[in-house]
């Protein structure tokens, strides 16, 4: 005796274009419709998953200030530091927010004049110029109080700097202080 199974076809009824019981056909076919965008989630995950292993860039040392500019109107400076960036990734410098004091006192903001951008896995010396328009009295109060008469000066600097890898964003905190011969 043989037995017959049913399934599409058999018992009269119409013959369907899947082969397999309708609720698994129509789960794979909106599988089928989902795929690309998961993969590509999936794709876009793992390609920006370097940017969670994220370690510290260091800045080593100043090599060198130097005061390019000095006038009732403002303030030019070039710092050349030695910065470690220890990541798998070039680090773009935009949007710093710079106090820049001199003796310890306020003088102005400073302005970022080039973009600065961090080679992945090194350690190099750059080159950071920066610019300054004065504060009102500023410069004044510090030429009557004869600060800047004197061989040296104390140059600080301190705020924040945003990095940028790829999409990601993050502002971070600095302060340095420096003495600068004329």
């Amino acid at each position: 005796m043989r037995t017959q199974l049913a399934g599409p076809g058999v018992g009269g009824r119409r013959k369907s274009r899947w082969q397999v019981p309708w609720p698994l056909a129509l789960s794979s076919c909106f599988c089928r419709l989902r795929l690309p965008s998961a993969l590509a989630s999936c794709l876009f995950v793992l390609f920006f998953s370097s940017c969670l292993s994220y370690e510290q860039v260091e800045l080593q040392d100043i090599t060198n200030v130097q005061v390019d500019q000095l006038d009732l109107k403002g303030i030019a400076v070039r710092i050349d530091a030695r910065i470690n960036n220890p990541n798998g990734y070039k680090i773009h410098l935009l949007d710093p927010d710079v106090d820049l004091f001199i003796n310890g006192k306020f003088i102005g903001k400073g302005i970022l004049d080039t973009a600065l951008t961090l080679q992945k896995r090194s350690t190099q010396i750059y080159s950071i110029p920066i610019h300054a328009e004065v504060a009102p009295g500023s410069l004044l109060g510090l030429l009557l109080s004869g600060t800047l008469n004197s061989k040296s000066v104390k140059l600080g600097a301190k705020g924040t700097v945003v990095g940028k890898a790829f999409l990601v964003r993050k502002r971070f905190p600095f302060e340095l202080e420096e003495e600068v011969v004329f």
